[in-house]
């Protein structure tokens, strides 16, 4: 987690909330994945066997338990994080409301009437995404631990063929998450405080129409709007940009390497692997691990694009703390 989200999180006291949110959501997908796997395994040696009758009472057993895993998810957890989203807005909405309130005016000067519109509102939305929205740093928690635990299961299952699932996917996501994604939080940064910008022109021409028609500023007023509105256009483009070629590196490393795992699990038929549905409930656990991988990959971006925001609030919440070191 971001050391900015952290503190932000253990100022508004709900730091132990939200670890508790995340431990309560994190063995889901890992044990949907065991169901999945086992489920296909059944299948195909039920079928291969020709015990179709069975298919329909093993089928049966997986539906219930995969019905109580979702019951579970759409109940217990989902409203519980749905709480401690509203409860982390508005405990932080209120501390920068109670900091503007309590400001001195040379304080309140130091930021533009839109930048502390963006941050109240903008910047204090996008830090809850950074925390719970899919997909932000709780998913990525969720994909490493189904990951981690998938890992396992493979090396377990055939320590050959998960190996050669690394080779493949380590380059990738190197390429993915180190070179190309790192500047997308430059980017966003850049596009927030171009907001921060138009926002603050819409005031002038909301308030004050008539005296810009009477000295004929419409057109410079309406220039500076559509300036602003570029850039923010310019700077969202370049990380969409390098968001979509992180995307396509991704989905190539995934097809590369379900055809080499094929290639080389049916050589491995009758001798490392026990047969066919050995396979499938490896390609399984295979794809488990690429859906982590793409999640973390997506949350990385979305992270860093959100962090910025985190920022952004904890200068707000500084000011506070520069506020009562003066008055001591």
């Amino acid at each position: 987690m971001n050391k900015n989200v952290f503190k932000i999180l253990k100022e508004l006291g709900l730091l132990k909330l939200f670890t508790l949110v995340l431990l309560l959501r994190l063995p889901f997908d890992f044990l949907n994945a065991v169901l999945s796997a086992n489920m296909i395994e059944s299948f195909i040696r039920l079928s291969e066997v020709k015990e179709s009758e069975n298919i329909l009472k093993t089928f049966g057993i997986f539906l219930l338990f995969t019905f109580i895993l979702f019951a579970y998810n759409a109940t217990v957890w989902s409203t519980i994080s749905i709480y401690a989203d509203m409860l982390f807005h508005k405990k932080l909405r209120n501390r920068i409301l109670d900091i503007m309130l309590s400001s001195t005016g040379r304080d309140m000067e130091k930021l533009s009437a839109g930048d502390w519109i963006t941050r109240l509102n903008n910047d204090v939305d996008r830090t809850s995404d950074y925390i719970v929205t899919p997909i932000n740093f709780m998913h990525v928690s969720i994909a490493a631990f189904n990951m981690l635990c998938s890992s396992l299961v493979l090396v377990f299952l055939n320590s050959s063929l998960y190996l050669l699932m690394i080779l493949v996917m380590i380059p990738f996501f190197m390429l993915s998450n180190v070179i190309i994604i790192r500047k997308v939080p430059f980017y966003r940064k850049k596009s927030q405080e171009a907001y921060a910008k138009y926002t603050n022109w819409m005031e002038p021409i909301i308030e004050s129409k008539e005296a810009i028609t009477v000295f004929d500023g419409s057109e410079a007023v309406m220039a500076k709007v559509e300036e602003a509105s570029k850039e923010i256009l310019r700077e969202n483009l370049k990380a969409h940009m390098l968001t979509a070629w992180s995307s396509f590196f991704n989905i190539f490393s995934g097809n590369l390497g379900y055809l080499l795992m094929f290639i080389m699990g049916n050589s491995m038929i009758g001798s490392e692997l026990k047969d066919f549905a050995e396979l499938m409930k490896i390609t399984q656990y295979r794809a488990e691990m690429l859906k982590s991988i793409n999640v973390m990959n997506a949350g990385f971006s979305n992270m860093r694009t959100n962090v910025s925001s985190a920022v952004r609030i904890e200068e707000i919440l500084n000011m506070e703390k520069e506020n009562w070191k003066k008055d001591s």
